[in-house]
């Protein structure tokens, strides 16, 4: 079965064996679709925040929503302005981003 995310890895010879955490793709700034997420951790209509593995992404932007949400895909439509991922450390009971 086809795979895009696979296709890419064969095509630019990348090996992301067994550090695959999660995929990744922006279209147009209007909508993120996101393989791999693990829960969300805030979400406003200008920052959706949620776990992917090890890390946390957050996504920024204006009337930003949720169009799908399954155990492990995200779908986050509206103007999005910008995508940061850091490493997740849970310190006590406190989140670290």
């Amino acid at each position: 079965m086809f795979n895009f995310f696979n296709e890419l890895a064969l095509d630019y010879n990348l090996n992301i064996g067994g550090y695959n955490q999660f995929n990744l793709v922006n279209l147009s700034n209007k909508l993120v679709y996101i393989e791999g997420q693990k829960g969300i951790i805030k979400i406003s209509t200008d920052c959706i925040t949620f776990r992917v593995k090890k890390s946390v992404i957050s996504v920024f932007g204006q009337n930003l929503t949720i169009k799908r949400i399954t155990d492990s895909v995200l779908v986050i439509a509206g103007e999005i302005k910008q995508i940061e991922s850091g490493v997740w450390r849970i310190i006590g009971l406190k989140f670290r981003h």
